[in-house]
């Protein structure tokens, strides 16, 4: 993954769903394809597309070095938060053990 804070990856996860509902990972590719194959899949595509440039744009659209490059909850559509970088850093910065000899960090949502 790259570790820049001014560019963005997309992922995308290869899952079968079994026949009790359980999801089981394939694969993740680095570079998904975008090309869609039926009407929903280029529904879903097409909002996956528009959800990411949702929170890589501010909202004007125009990014300048006055934008914080922090969305806000509503523009994270249907995406879920994993890692809070700013916690990640803090508990790199103040070790930490849950008496376990094991880090307790809150970075993990």
């Amino acid at each position: 993954m790259a570790s820049d804070r001014h560019c963005f990856e997309c992922y995308g996860y290869d899952i079968i769903i079994d026949n009790t509902l359980k999801p089981w990972l394939v694969e993740v590719n680095a570079s998904p394809s975008l090309t869609s194959t039926t009407a929903n899949d280029r529904i879903l595509k097409y909002k996956l597309i528009d959800n990411i440039l949702n929170i890589v744009l501010p909202p004007d659209g125009i990014p300048d070095v006055r934008w914080n490059k922090i969305p806000s909850p509503e523009m994270l559509g249907n995406f879920d938060l994993l890692i809070d970088e700013e916690i990640a850093a803090q508990d790199e910065s103040v070790p930490s053990t849950n008496g376990k000899g094991r880090s307790s960090s809150n970075r993990w949502k």
